[in-house]
């Protein structure tokens, strides 16, 4: 739920309705669910290239038991 929207949504449960603070409650926790549950991205190597230098990046699709087939594609 956008942030504009939840703000409403405070606004209205702070002129007393009850109606209203139970929807600011359930949309300030469904942004926070969204937000803890995002993916973060993993880094796999890091480092830094000499002039001349060169890297090559390629996506090998996981197996069947969710390991990666690197070594078999390889």
């Amino acid at each position: 739920m956008p942030a504009r929207a939840t703000d409403a949504l405070w606004r209205r449960a702070r002129a007393g309705n009850g109606v209203w603070l139970a929807a600011a409650i359930m949309a300030s926790g469904l942004r926070l669910f969204v937000r803890w549950s995002k993916r973060e991205r993993e880094v796999v190597y890091r480092g830094e290239l000499a002039p001349g230098e060169q890297i090559m990046i390629r996506h090998v699709p996981p197996d069947g038991d969710g390991g990666s087939s690197a070594a078999e594609v390889a």
